[in-house]
């Protein structure tokens, strides 16, 4: 899923916590030409995003699920962009503040493997993706466990097997 959306804080305040955070240490990996690149490390777990910082945009990978967060600036205005599962959307521990201005809920879905292209509201994918969770867990259930099997043996393959003709 991408979305995109208007954020409260300022680019610079965004800045200021990734690199002098208490929730995270903080390593420089390399300055080139415009370009600073840092790495974020949870001081709890095995985790770390990687963040690319430039003059009027930084981007965040996050290193388990690699969803992305491009923060920019345009006409003034602090955006947002999220590329990643819908339910990952500003749950990683590994992020700085980030504020949306306005109902999430009602910004946009810009691309999402529900439905491509096609632009409808947070709410009606949030809606959307409940119900088609239900259907898999419903056909899961109602899926006789011999209809499918857990593992394929390569022995019971057969390329070169001609059947008989009936």
């Amino acid at each position: 899923m991408r979305i995109q959306f208007e954020i409260k804080e300022k680019l610079p305040e965004i800045i200021e916590e990734i690199m002098h955070s208490s929730r995270w240490d903080t390593f420089v990996k390399e300055k080139i030409d415009g370009r600073t690149t840092v790495i974020i490390r949870d001081k709890e777990y095995d985790s770390e995003a990687t963040i690319e910082i430039y003059e009027k945009e930084l981007d965040i990978k996050t290193a388990w699920s690699q969803y992305t967060y491009r923060i920019f600036i345009t006409q003034n205005i602090v955006w947002c962009e999220y590329n990643g599962a819908y339910r990952g959307l500003l749950e990683q521990a590994l992020l700085p503040t980030i504020t949306p201005k306005e109902s999430l809920l009602d910004t946009e879905v810009l691309e999402s493997s529900l439905y491509g292209k096609m632009h409808k509201k947070l709410r009606d994918y949030a809606k959307d993706n409940v119900r088609l969770k239900r259907m898999k867990n419903e056909k899961k259930e109602n899926t006789a466990p011999f209809d499918h099997p857990k593992r394929v043996y390569d022995e019971f393959i057969k390329e070169d097997y001609v059947g008989p003709n009936r």
